[in-house]
């Protein structure tokens, strides 16, 4: 312990500043003594606190390590159990689910039967006209099919109950208000007739319900269907007449994809069709021509003529003058003359007839042109993709006889015109050998 003290004391004297040793000198040895022993003290009991604060640390850890390594003791235990407790709950389930397939004999087949025919009648009941009056009736089907439970009695009673609903429906007329998708897009309320599971119908016009909606047909019928069907809607009693769509829709919507006659023509006339338009347009004019030429001007300007000797600008008139000419010939002469006359005026009577004749020959034949090259293109796509889909053989088909159609268009106009133009020549000429020899005829008789 005096070791102890003199360490101190030389540590206190070591560290100590100037002011600090001059203080100290005051005190006597006595005091610092004491001084030094009080504290040393104090340290002492500061140091055997903190023993006995680390002891009693140590005791409450083995204590803590004792507590878990019997939780840890216990919790194996009970995920023994646990893990014994699963595999005989393991064996009770599968003794328990095939008691259960025993006992439920045919409900299981029930159970399949239903769902097949709920999922058979979910697309029919979801496409039927009859849901536009009766939304959400395919809700009950949907339940059915994704069920993984048997059916209760009130599932099944509702299933029934929609069938009847369904059978009964297609062979009554309802009225009722719906919303409407009219051709521009928008939503509106409309009257609504429905006719069994075949048309729906708002006015004159045609319905179609599609994935839960009602929309107007964008391409209505024929205009006797929407008269036919304005007269249906206005009868409140009796019997009235009505087209109806048998295919329950499918024949109507078809309508959307339908082109006429001239704008399939038109779609697909071709190299050929296009050489056939231009030739009818050639042919049409000068026909037209020939036309106005022969029955407006060259006919009233002969017959006119025929009632007056004096010579006109017309060829019968210019037959007259010839003979006037030459009519102090000889009989001989004076018939060369006349039949040179009538021989110069042939020509411009006849002018382009032949050529009306010649293209309602070629407009045939170019058609033929056309549709005997599209053929090739249809049989060169049946060599490389067989006969699978009939309508790609049917649509070729189609565009290569869409030409010989515009030949039929070009023959049969430029044909009959033809023959009208023809016979008004051969009429004038006619008349003019006529003339002609009249004059020759009243030559002699004034010359015997």
């Amino acid at each position: 312990m005096k070791k102890i003290i003199t360490l101190s004391l030389a540590g206190v004297f070591a560290f100590a500043s100037f002011g600090t040793a001059q203080a100290a000198e005051s005190l006597s040895h006595a005091d610092l003594l004491k001084k030094v022993q009080n504290e040393a003290r104090i340290q002492e009991q500061v140091n055997a606190q903190r023993v006995q604060q680390f002891r009693s640390q140590r005791n409450r850890q083995q204590q803590l390590l004792a507590d878990a390594k019997a939780k840890l003791a216990a919790e194996e235990a009970k995920s023994e159990r646990l893990a014994a407790e699963f595999t005989a709950n393991e064996a009770e389930l599968t003794k328990i689910a095939e008691e259960l397939r025993l006992k439920q004999g045919n409900l299981g087949e029930l159970f399949g039967v239903v769902r097949q025919a709920a999922n058979s009648m979910a697309g029919d009941i979801k496409a039927s006209i009859v849901s536009a009056q009766y939304p959400g009736r395919d809700g009950l089907l949907t339940n059915l099919t994704e069920a993984e439970q048997l059916p209760t009695m009130e599932e099944l009673r509702g299933f029934w109950v929609l069938m009847l609903q369904e059978m009964a429906e297609q062979g009554n007329t309802a009225t009722f208000t719906a919303d409407v998708v009219n051709t521009e897009g928008r939503i509106e309320q409309q009257t609504v007739k429905r006719i069994g599971a075949f048309n729906l119908l708002s006015g004159n016009d045609y319905l179609y319900y599609e994935d839960g909606a009602i929309n107007t047909l964008q391409v209505q019928p024929k205009a006797q269907v929407l008269d036919l069907a304005g007269d249906y809607n206005g009868t409140s009693s009796g019997y009235a007449g009505l087209y109806v769509d048998p295919s329950k829709g499918a024949i109507l919507q078809l309508e959307k994809l339908k082109m006429g006659l001239m704008e399939r023509l038109w779609k697909f006339r071709g190299f050929a069709g296009t050489a056939v338009m231009v030739l009818l347009a050639i042919g049409l004019l000068i026909a037209l021509e020939r036309l106005f030429t022969l029955y407006f001007v060259t006919g009233p300007a002969i017959a006119r003529q025929k009632k007056t000797r004096t010579p006109g600008n017309n060829p019968l008139g210019r037959i007259f003058k010839v003979y006037e000419v030459n009519k102090n010939e000889d009989v001989e002469n004076l018939e060369l003359k006349l039949d040179e006359a009538v021989l110069k005026e042939t020509p411009k009577i006849e002018r382009g007839i032949n050529l009306i004749k010649v293209i309602a020959a070629l407009g045939p034949l170019l058609g033929l042109l056309g549709t005997v090259t599209g053929m090739i293109e249809v049989f060169q796509s049946i060599t490389l993709h067989g006969t699978g889909d009939p309508r790609t053989m049917a649509d070729g088909i189609s565009k290569a006889l869409a030409t010989t159609v515009w030949g039929l268009f070009a023959a049969i106009p430029l044909t009959f015109l033809h023959a009208v133009v023809s016979g008004k020549s051969k009429n004038i000429i006619h008349v003019l050998e006529e003339q002609s020899t009249g004059l020759m005829a009243q030559h002699e008789e004034n010359n015997g």
